[in-house]
């Protein structure tokens, strides 16, 4: 599909004016709190105001949403009982979107806002207070539904309305669907009592004007995302995202070369200390340097050197002192392996080197620069499998608000450092770099993600 049908947003659309004000208050509400959930017990907490909340349900990488009810689990447990009220509804009315246990959004323009629409229609549906969302690994998103009618009951105030309205009538037009923005509108009023007059709505504060496809997108953030815990500073990224990306570039290089010459590159390759050497079966030795150790417990030891050196001078820099000490104790962060990670692929870069592998053992991952003087081509392929890898490490240590300027410097710094001339021509909907006759696209959803990938001959469509 590449649009939600008719009878989802004939359903939802009378529903959908209130639903964006409930959202937004609630969004409000949570400002500045803490918010807490236990959702198989099916409650929530923002900061000591308990209220209902539940799955509805996920989206993943390939840009399928999944409901909560088909999770092996979940059926009849308070943590899905939102989403089976909705399935119920669907059945109802003949919705396919809420019935269909896997709902595929790939044919949507962008398949993440797609998601965040699809949980707010949902909202709507269940006259609930808000959808929530938050990242469950790589770039995959969990949807909470929550129910907190006293943080969002009330009357309208002219300024607010007119936003939230225009909201809602952006979701309808986005899909086409402009007739249903009068339904929409009289929805609101009769919601609140309000009479209607001709096309404005009478306000206590004065009349708002129903909204028309002229008025621009509306910027008012309906479906609330929890920030990460632990965010790497945009400083640090600005440098270590693009590096991220361009180890691992060099990594997948590496790994096109061992399997052409038949090498299996899982097997751990042998390090010569003396030589300064990796060396891959009998076939290939690649010249390489130590960066560091990422021990079982969550300490990362740092291995002296020039990359090593510069590293710690941007984390220290950056505002993360303590990931310049000798040894990095990162066991209290939430995502110490991507720290790890990002710390290693960023010395390695800074240090000269065009990738970094890793070689487990009892003592934990030895961290390698490759510096071989031999570099392997980096392919199309590998260049786009390493964005792929490098979005899915830098989604759960960036701030949303931070997210876009990060991703924008990691693609086209990998784009450049593999010979792509940075094009600007997308922005910010895809980012582009352009090799004489080809180019790859990074297409970037509205939450300042990556959702897409591609390559081809210039001009094609991605």
């Amino acid at each position: 599909m590449d649009t939600f049908s008719d009878a989802l947003l004939a359903l939802a659309a009378p529903r959908l004016g209130v639903a964006a004000e409930r959202s937004a208050r609630l969004n409000r509400a949570l400002e500045g709190t803490t918010f807490r959930r236990d959702l198989e017990a099916g409650v929530a907490w923002s900061d000591d105001r308990r209220m209902a909340a539940g799955i509805l349900g996920s989206h993943a990488e390939d840009n399928t949403f999944q409901w909560s009810w088909v999770v092996p689990g979940f059926a009849g447990t308070p943590a899905a009982a939102h989403a089976e009220r909705l399935r119920e509804i669907g059945e109802r009315h003949g919705v396919p979107e809420l019935t269909e246990p896997l709902v595929d959004l790939g044919g949507f323009y962008d398949p993440r806002a797609a998601a965040d629409d699809l949980a707010l229609l949902a909202v709507a549906l269940l006259e609930a207070s808000a959808a929530i969302r938050h990242g469950h690994g790589g770039r995959a998103l969990t949807f909470i539904v929550a129910d907190a009618p006293e943080l969002t009951a009330g009357g309208p105030d002219a300024e607010r309305a007119a936003d939230c309205l225009r909201r809602a009538a952006d979701l309808l037009g986005d899909y086409d669907a402009r007739r249903y923005t009068d339904a929409m509108v009289r929805g609101y009023a009769e919601h609140h009592g309000l009479a209607v007059r001709e096309s404005e709505i009478e306000l206590p504060g004065g009349a708002v004007p129903f909204p028309s496809g002229d008025d621009g997108r509306s910027g008012l953030l309906l479906v609330n995302e929890l920030d990460v815990n632990g965010p790497v500073p945009p400083s640090v990224l600005a440098t270590a995202a693009p590096a991220l990306a361009c180890a691992l570039a060099g990594q997948n290089a590496l790994i096109d070369r061992l399997s052409e010459d038949g090498v299996d590159w899982r097997t751990p390759p042998a390090w010569d200390p003396a030589a300064g050497t990796l060396r891959f079966g009998d076939a290939v030795t690649v010249q390489a340097r130590e960066i560091g150790v990422f021990r079982p417990d969550g300490t990362w030891v740092w291995t002296e050197g020039d990359g090593t050196a510069r590293a710690k001078e941007l984390v220290a820099g950056g505002g993360e002192a303590s990931w310049a000490a000798a040894e990095a104790d990162l066991s209290g962060h939430p995502r110490p392996a991507h720290v790890a990670e990002l710390l290693a692929c960023t010395a390695a870069r800074l240090g000269g080197g065009w990738g970094a592998w890793s070689v487990p053992g009892p003592g934990g991952e030895r961290r390698f620069a490759l510096v071989d003087p031999e570099e392997p081509d980096i392919g199309a392929d590998a260049m786009l499998a390493a964005l792929h890898t490098s979005a899915n490490i830098v989604q759960q240590l960036v701030l949303r608000k931070d997210r876009y300027e990060v991703t924008r410097a990691m693609a086209l710094g990998l784009f450049e450092h593999c010979g792509y001339v940075p094009w600007g021509a997308g922005e910010p909907e895809f980012l582009m770099g352009v090799q004489g006759l080809y180019q790859a696209r990074a297409y970037v959803s509205v939450d300042g993600t990556i959702y897409r990938l591609s390559s081809g001959l210039f001009g094609q469509p991605g």
